[in-house]
């Protein structure tokens, strides 16, 4: 009798311990495919559960991902991504991702994030150093390793984004609008969708209400309460005058002589992506952005416009997202 309840005691002990693990090891989701994928180096047909760490490797077919988070993507061929409960890594290739607010997507030295709670995007790797990122639905909110958010990518549009030598000390560049927000100067940047905020010695009043090319030094300790980024400006060029009532109004910025703009009831980066999207002063293919070189393209990993992406999804991809 002692020892069958020894043996009893024995057995609730190991449980105890490993219960820990086997909660550990909880499925995360399940992974897809017309045909042969590797999972952590070993093929599989068909379909594969998936754990907190899995490695999903697709060759000539596609792959899909559906996760009990309510994220899913779907790799595209010869392409390789890490599965982890709160993102997933794309090491190489190309992903079409329906994403929550909570799940987030890292490339390369960037980190997109969904501005919204039912985000559709479309993340390819360039090479080693560059990623692509086209936002289908819902803006995504790109940053880079230090956290600096780098842009706002909104629907129908894409960016590249390629890292530069020097990190985020490296010379910025910004392209937009002059304006004012709580009193602080800034400048809305028309490729990267972003507030910034101008420090310096240049005449920024001079310049309100114009449209201005800014060169100068992203601070990385500094927290702007009206901005994505706060730029130490090093030169500043004038390219035109006047043009940003729109910008003014979609971002809820003041113009010179005009009445004060309503304060955020958000933070400004937040408020920056919900905003209704401003035309463009003028026309322009990227620029510099905490050290990164971020440029609009036409194109993702080869495919057609970025606006036209979500229509080349099948009808039974797009009754999924």
């Amino acid at each position: 009798m002692k020892s069958v309840c020894a043996r009893l005691v024995a057995t609730c002990v190991v449980l105890g311990v490993l219960a820990p693990a086997l909660a550990a090891a909880s499925a995360l989701g399940v992974a897809t495919a017309n045909g042969r994928f590797v999972v952590n180096s070993a093929q599989v047909s068909g379909n594969a559960t998936l754990f907190d760490g899995t490695v999903i490797e697709t060759t000539t077919a596609p792959s899909r991902v559906t996760l009990s988070t309510g994220a899913r993507f779907q790799l595209s061929a010869n392409s390789k991504a890490k599965v982890l409960a709160d993102r997933v890594v794309l090491e190489a290739g190309a992903s079409d991702l329906a994403l929550d607010a909570k799940y987030e997507v890292e490339a390369g030295a960037f980190r997109i994030v969904p501005a919204a709670a039912d985000s559709a995007a479309r993340v390819a790797r360039d090479g080693e150093a560059v990623v692509q990122v086209a936002a289908l639905r819902g803006s995504l909110r790109v940053f880079n390793a230090d956290g600096i958010q780098l842009a706002n990518v909104v629907p129908g549009t894409a960016l590249a984004f390629e890292p530069q030598a020097g990190g985020a000390t490296a010379p910025s560049s910004f392209l937009g609008c002059v304006l004012k927000k709580e009193d602080k100067f800034v400048l809305y940047d028309q490729t990267t969708r972003l507030v910034i905020e101008l420090r310096g010695q240049q005449d920024f009043t001079g310049e309100w209400g114009n449209r201005v090319q800014v060169i100068g030094t992203t601070d990385t300790t500094a927290e702007s309460s009206v901005a994505a980024q706060m730029v130490d400006v090093t030169s500043l060029n004038r390219f035109g005058e006047g043009g940003c009532e729109s910008v003014a109004a979609a971002i809820a910025a003041d113009l010179p002589g005009a009445p004060a703009a309503p304060a955020a009831a958000e933070p400004a980066a937040v408020e920056a992506a919900k905003a209704p999207v401003p035309p463009p002063a003028t026309t322009t293919g990227g620029g510099m952005s905490a050290g990164t070189k971020v440029l609009i393209i036409a194109a993702v990993a080869g495919g057609g416009a970025a606006a036209a992406i979500l229509a080349t999804q099948s009808s039974d991809d797009r009754s999924r997202d």
